[in-house]
């Protein structure tokens, strides 16, 4: 399955964790301080703010800060670009591949875009502390909101979902013909070795139902993992800042970061569980399907079908 689409697909997918792990040691070592110099954030809007002076008010200090953080994000986008190009570039010059847009190229950009949904979630998450601090402060002390500032979060909110929705659609429609790729490289693969199969009962249908539902799988299963496991790495430094708050966690008692290990540890035994749970699911599926060929051969070999 793995074979069909990728080059080389061990070497492959442990060259990319290697590869990841690189360049995050790089990004946290010196890349994350080269944004001033090296981004091109400027060309759209998002350059990097000019420092303040001393005895700068708490509304310019904000204001700084917001500009800080979406110059750094803007800057670590084009950081993940580079890396992904010249990961791609590697992979193109040593392991010429049929598929190797589909398997590398684009493999590469459905997981940039998850992590940007994924970042579009906790701006969400963030505008919701925002707003909803602006209404109790309305709330409790009638006209210190206008009606400008309200609108104003509202138009936010506005544009943040409306570039969530657009990325979300046309990342599906990736997924899909993705997915649909895959099977294809799958089904040439099964028919190039045809001859070893062909003896097998039911061989074209295993094809056809195998390659369907393993397509199927990646396209909700896949997908969902890794978007889960980015989701908590985003949400990890926000949970570490809000755990200052929460010092206690039942049963276990004090914990240092309580909230973040509750988060990691629910990831872990949950994934676990469902593991356990599943485990023996791919084996009576397995098991199931040789015997209903058993049952079709058995009934072919006995009953003659009049036409």
């Amino acid at each position: 399955m793995f074979a069909s689409f990728f080059p080389s697909p061990r070497l492959f997918f442990l060259s990319a964790l290697l590869w990841t792990g690189v360049c995050m040691v790089i990004w946290y070592a010196f890349a994350n301080d080269l944004g001033p110099s090296l981004s091109l954030g400027s060309l759209i809007g998002f350059d990097y703010p000019v420092p303040l002076g001393e005895g700068a008010d708490d509304a310019a200090q904000a204001a700084y800060q917001a500009a800080q953080t979406r110059a750094v994000d803007v800057w670590l986008y084009q950081y993940m670009i580079a890396g992904g190009a010249v990961f791609a570039l590697i992979w193109y010059r040593l392991s010429p591949h049929r598929w190797f847009w589909w398997s590398v190229v684009v493999s590469f950009v459905i997981l940039f875009v998850i992590w940007f949904q994924v970042q579009l979630d906790v701006m969400i998450n963030a505008w919701f502390g925002t707003f909803y601090d602006m209404i109790q402060a309305a709330l409790a002390e009638p006209d210190s909101v206008t009606i400008s500032d309200y609108y104003a979060q509202l138009l936010t909110f506005t544009t943040i979902a409306m570039v969530f929705i657009t990325v979300a659609v046309l990342n599906n429609f990736m997924v899909s013909h993705y997915i649909f790729r895959w099977r294809t490289a799958m089904n040439e693969y099964y028919t190039a070795n045809w001859e070893r199969l062909r003896h097998i009962e039911g061989a074209s249908q295993r094809i056809q139902e195998d390659t369907m539902r393993f397509a199927s799988v990646m396209e909700g299963l896949g997908v969902r993992l890794i978007d889960s496991v980015m989701t908590l790495i985003a949400f990890l430094p926000i949970l570490w800042g809000l755990s200052e708050y929460v010092k206690e966690i039942p049963i276990l008692g004090t914990v240092p970061q309580a909230l973040v290990i509750v988060a990691l540890i629910w990831a872990v035994l949950g994934t676990g569980l469902l593991a356990a749970v599943g485990i023996r699911l791919p084996g009576l599926e397995f098991r199931n399907q040789r015997v209903e060929a058993a049952y079709r051969k058995e009934a072919n070999s006995h009953f003659q079908v009049p036409y």
